[in-house]
């Protein structure tokens, strides 16, 4: 009799909380009454007096019987430094409420709280057997044990789980999240990789999470785990085609050409249908002037089939790589430019002289025009090329060119009126907003600094980042020499027209007259830098070392410095093999000039170096 009597007393004590809650609910002034004391408590708690929150809230859980008080009443304990009381009240509470996971989870991280970690690890490992193994049940106390930063037991529920063939799922995406909370990112993109294993279609998620984590990335070292095991699964699974891809996109973000395209060739030999992979990738390496990447790719596609959808556009990139590769690596011999420009006449000849043989008429016109002094017949070949129509697109890339050419000859007035043609007909496009760039340099060329200034402080916003970088450059230069000496600056915009035009005798003398006459600490490091670039052309690299190290070394505030910083440290690693300085400067780079646009690429060269990848 003893039991049924009890279970009936048990039962009536239930059933009357439940009734006094309904009445409690039911009336009127009560329901005003709990509103008043739980506006009064929350109050209290957002002004962090949880001694006296905690007893509103308790008083409204013992009326109410409802769990969001007894929580909030924990919380205003643990706030408040009273563990122990926070620690008997939960204790008392699972006594009658055994299945209420929260509170359990909460009983465990008060431990931790109280730096007990040996009895709340004791405590888990017992609470996580008692766990019932289904599927829904893991998740949402995982879930709840996230919520309060205990990855760490989460993971083990979770791992458990996966081991029990009934519930047939491995929470590889829930495992993945934990490892990331902890930062092991290296476990974090094993598991990434593994639900991508079992759940292909899921491979826009997968890639979205690992950008997650890349955005954690401050010195280079997240991205090395996580390019190591990509490249390790991709070895291990190479049958896996989502594999590849995450790894061709991975690259690509890291500008990791050279893994990218391999991927993407693979890929092509798998599947048949990937050059357009290739050629997106030769293209990004071009922009980039990895051009030993982009040559190979390129390549790989002419050497394909001469059926192929890319095949003219490829041949075509082959050839207009050359005189992007010359002109990048400061090749000055004129036969070299003269065998060039017949061989690309001799390609005009058998592909035809049309729309998709554009990039060899920009590079034919700036070969007869900046190489071989024959400037009328580049603007002949450019006229002729917009003769034959297109888009928009395609008309105002050979008219920004035109004017390119005719501010080079020193006719001012028709390149300003193609740079206007072309920022009307883009105009929110960047190829627009290049063109307003080269207008406002022409304006400061020819000394309407006020003018150009307008124009360069709307670029600063520009989507492209070139552009933008060159506009705030270009504007910080005028701006802080119009305070300092409006001579200096005339002499410097005159010197650097003088270098658009390769007239360097010229404006080495210009630039001369600044450091005699107007020498300050803003012409200075700006005289250096320009002077730096000549001796670039003329492939004096020991003198452009010592003129860029006058810069960053003297001027380290300047505007400039991150790019002169930059430029030395290609000049070190290429010109002089000093690839011991070249890596000081790139991690000069990266630790004080942290919101320079070199930054990306100087980590890439610095991992280049290190590793010992040529």
């Amino acid at each position: 009799m003893k039991v049924p009597c009890l279970v009936f007393f048990l039962l009536f004590a239930f059933l009357s909380i439940d009734v006094q809650a309904q009445i409690n609910i039911n009336n009127p002034q009560k329901m005003e009454q709990k509103v008043t004391e739980e506006r009064l408590a929350k109050e209290l708690f957002n002004k962090k007096e949880y001694d006296k929150a905690k007893d509103i809230y308790l008083k409204l859980y013992n009326d109410y019987k409802q769990i969001v008080y007894f929580n909030q009443y924990i919380d205003c304990l643990v706030l408040d430094g009273d563990l122990s009381l926070a620690e008997r009240s939960l204790r008392t509470y699972l006594r009658g409420n055994n299945s209420n996971w929260r509170a359990k989870v909460l009983l465990g991280n008060i431990y931790i709280l109280g730096n007990e970690y040996d009895k709340a690890d004791k405590y888990f490992v017992r609470f996580i057997k008692e766990v019932p193994k289904t599927r829904r049940t893991v998740s949402e106390v995982a879930s709840i044990m996230r919520s309060y930063g205990l990855e760490k037991y989460a993971l083990q529920l979770y791992e458990d789980a996966a081991e029990i063939p009934e519930i047939d799922y491995q929470f590889y995406l829930e495992r993945a999240y934990c490892y990331q909370s902890m930062l092991d990112f290296e476990n974090a993109t094993e598991m990434y990789l593994r639900h991508l294993e079992k759940t292909p279609k899921q491979y826009d998620m997968v890639k979205n999470r690992i950008r997650v984590m890349m955005m954690y990335d401050m010195d280079g070292s997240i991205n090395d785990i996580i390019r190591t095991v990509l490249l390790a699964n991709t070895q291990k699974y190479p049958d896996n085609i989502k594999f590849s891809e995450l790894l061709m996109w991975f690259s690509l973000q890291m500008m990791d050409y050279d893994i990218a395209l391999m991927q993407a060739e693979a890929l092509d030999r798998r599947t048949g249908d990937r050059e357009n992979d290739v050629f997106y990738i030769a293209s990004i390496a071009e922009d980039n002037k990895e051009f030993e990447v982009a040559s190979d790719a390129y390549n790989y596609i002419v050497n394909k089939h001469q059926d192929g959808v890319f095949y003219l556009k490829a041949a075509v990139a082959l050839l207009n790589l050359e005189y992007l590769k010359a002109v990048e690596e400061n090749i000055n011999d004129v036969k070299y430019y003269e065998s060039l420009s017949k061989r690309i006449d001799q390609a005009f000849d058998n592909i035809g002289f049309f729309q998709q043989t554009r990039p060899l008429m920009l590079a034919q016109a700036e070969i007869l025009a900046y190489h071989l002094d024959r400037t009328d017949d580049a603007v002949s070949l450019l006229e002729k090329g917009i003769a034959l129509g297109g888009t928009n697109y395609e008309q105002s890339i050979l008219k920004m060119r035109l004017a390119d050419i005719y501010l080079y000859n020193d006719e001012i007035w028709e390149a300003t009126l193609l740079y206007s043609q072309v920022d009307k007909a883009m105009k929110d496009d960047p190829l627009g907003h290049e063109a307003r760039l080269k207008n406002a340099r022409l304006r400061y060329y020819i000394g309407e600094f006020q003018w150009a200034v307008t124009v360069l402080d709307i670029l600063k916003s520009a989507t492209s980042k070139l552009v933008a970088n060159d506009a705030m450059t270009l504007s910080l230069l005028i701006k802080d020499n119009l305070e300092y000496d409006t001579v200096a600056l005339r002499r410097i915009a005159k010197a650097d027209y003088y270098i658009y035009q390769k007239k360097y005798d010229i404006a080495e003398e210009v630039l001369d007259s600044v450091c005699i006459y107007n020498p300050n600490e803003v012409s200075l490091p700006a005289v250096y830098y320009r002077k730096a670039q000549i001796a670039m052309t003329r492939q004096d690299y020991v003198m452009a070392d010592s003129l860029f190290r006058k810069v960053y070394e003297g001027y380290a505030g300047s505007y400039i410095a991150d790019e002169a910083l930059m430029d030395d440290a290609e000049v070190l690693e290429k010109y002089l093999d000093r690839k011991d300085d070249a890596m000081r400067c790139y991690e000069m780079l990266m630790d004080t000039y942290t919101a320079s646009v070199y930054v990306a690429q100087a980590r890439k060269n610095y991992r280049r170096i290190r590793d010992g990848i040529k």
